[in-house]
């Protein structure tokens, strides 16, 4: 279900995180453990520069954080807060060819 949302969604940059984490996430366990888990995750998404330090401050203790980002360089995630960057942030690491650490 969490894939049609996605894929099928005028504005896929707007679904919750937690659905795109679920999707590339198997274990519900490791999401469980997600900083974001049960928060509000416009911020994730929103753009504005409060947004962004207040999504990026919530990553940074994430457990999950890495994965996350792994995730997000994977699929190439267009838009919102993943790992603890932002999409311009994650692009930057795709052109030097860098993973997740």
């Amino acid at each position: 279900m969490a894939r049609r949302y996605l894929r099928g969604s005028a504005n896929p940059h707007r679904a919750p995180l937690r659905l795109a984490l679920e999707e590339h996430v198997p274990a519900a366990n490791l999401l469980s453990e997600a900083a974001c888990a049960g928060t509000d995750t416009e911020v994730f998404f929103d753009g504005t520069p409060t947004a962004t330090e207040t999504a990026k401050r919530t990553c940074m203790g994430c457990p999950v954080r890495t994965a996350c980002l792994e995730l997000a360089l994977e699929r190439g995630e267009r838009f919102g807060i993943f790992g603890g960057l932002t999409a311009d942030e994650r692009r930057a690491l795709r052109r030097k060819g860098v993973r997740a650490a």
